[in-house]
């Protein structure tokens, strides 16, 4: 069992899980220092060299950013982005790194964004597949046109939502489906979130 942590030390090592989490890289001591409100490059390292001594961090040589989190300790960072493709192949390298993907990444960190699972084929004219996740942001409106989530008696729906008057209408993404219309004040309805995004695995 690691030696136990002080209220500084283990603030700092939050910090460092957050910015790697949300980053895909660690923190500078420049920017643990201005974090924490630290002036000298020397009290961040013996924070640093405290948290080493207890095993929660290493530092690598020879890197800008040399700071390792203890592998029990690290949360998942995502897959690496190696580099964009546009006419031709990526190049598999270590030097072309450009940090790791994941939801926090594209998305932010708002705690009232969502995902959930796309069950049937109502919305495939929009790309929107059985088996894709959506990724919603809760809001109580959505906008005339947009792609949204709506509870209809506590079953979730995602459709494309128009305004009319004290009406909504449901359209699918599907020319087979039809629309559902539902009014506006019915107290089956209850509004999910907008529908900012779509994961699927090939």
């Amino acid at each position: 069992m690691r030696p136990r942590l002080t209220a500084r030390q283990r603030q700092i090592l939050d910090f460092i899980l957050e910015q790697i989490d949300s980053r895909g890289f660690p923190p500078t001591m420049r920017e643990i220092g201005a974090q924490f409100g630290i002036s000298s490059p020397n009290g961040v390292r013996d924070h640093l060299v405290a948290l080493q001594r207890k095993e929660y961090l290493k530092r690598i040589p020879e890197k800008s950013r040399s700071l390792e989190v203890a592998e029990d300790l690290r949360r998942d960072q995502g897959k690496p982005i190696l580099g964009n493709i546009a006419a031709g192949k990526p190049i598999l390298a270590e030097e072309n790194f450009q940090g790791l993907l994941n939801l926090n990444t594209l998305f932010g960190r708002d705690a009232a964004i969502f995902a959930l699972r796309v069950e049937g084929d109502s919305m495939i004219q929009a790309g929107i597949f059985h088996g894709d996740f959506v990724i919603v942001k809760h809001q109580p409106e959505i906008a005339h046109g947009e792609i949204g989530v709506v509870y209809i008696e506590d079953e979730a729906t995602v459709k494309k939502i128009f305004v009319e008057g004290d009406q909504l209408l449901l359209q699918p993404e599907n020319d087979a489906m039809s629309p559902v219309v539902i009014a506006r004040d019915d107290d089956r309805l209850r509004v999910g979130g907008k529908v900012i995004g779509v994961v699927r695995k090939m």
